[in-house]
Order: C-alpha cells, then sequence, then structure tokens
C-alpha cells in the first residue's frame, strides 16, 4: 500500500513538473520576439525576426540650412464627380483609396506613388 501511495505523488509530481514547463515555455516564446521559434513566425504570415545588425555609428544630424529637394508630384485623374473617401492605406508599395462615383458605385484604387500609374482593385455595385 506504501508503494503505492509513493509511485502516485512521484506521478502527480511528474505532472505537475511537466505543466510548469509548458507554461514557462509558452510564456517565453510570447514575450521574447527573438525566439527561434515564436509564435508569430508560425501562425503569421511575417518572416521571423533574425537578430539585429552589428550597431552603426550614429549618424550627425543634418545640418538646418539644408533643404531637401521637393517629391515629385503626380496626378491622378479621377472621372468627372467623382469624390474621394475616408481611408487611406498603403498595399505592397502601392496606395490604395476609395472614390465615390457619380452614379453610386464605389472603386478602390491602387495607385504606384513613384510613377501615378493606377488601377481599379474593386468596383461595388450601387
Amino acid at each position: 500500500m506504501q508503494a503505492l501511495k509513493n509511485i502516485l505523488i512521484i506521478g502527480a509530481v511528474i505532472i505537475a513538473a511537466g505543466f510548469a514547463f509548458l507554461g514557462y515555455e509558452v510564456y517565453k516564446r510570447s514575450t521574447d520576439p527573438n525566439h527561434p521559434r515564436t509564435f508569430a513566425a508560425r501562425f503569421r504570415s511575417e518572416a521571423p525576426t533574425t537578430p539585429p545588425a552589428a550597431p552603426t555609428p550614429p549618424v550627425p544630424p543634418a545640418p538646418p540650412a539644408a533643404v531637401k529637394a521637393p517629391m515629385p508630384q503626380e496626378t491622378v485623374s479621377l472621372p468627372p464627380g467623382a469624390v474621394l473617401l475616408p481611408g487611406i492605406t498603403t498595399v505592397g508599395g502601392r496606395i490604395a483609396v476609395q472614390v465615390k462615383l457619380a452614379d453610386g458605385r464605389t472603386q478602390v484604387l491602387l495607385i504606384d506613388p513613384s510613377t501615378g500609374e493606377h488601377a481599379v482593385l474593386v468596383t461595388s455595385a450601387p
């Protein structure tokens, strides 16, 4: 009878240690972004984080008199009566904007900021 009690106690201690280890591992992976097996790298589409590169010397600030060259401005012409709606985002290096057309339809345009070329991504029914 004493041997059975000792076996049950040892089994309970092993199970408790296993749960403690699992809890510690989940905590460590969820809080350390540089862990080699992070949850973010496994369950999201982002690439695993790499260790930071060697530190680079700080860049001295630009003198206040220096003026940066203006960004080239490209124009995108909208159809007559079209209105830009709020909500601008970036998609793969392009800018996505919502446009409400005069006939009530809504379009999502993808605009390449470097060339000004645009393409219709989605058009909704009125």
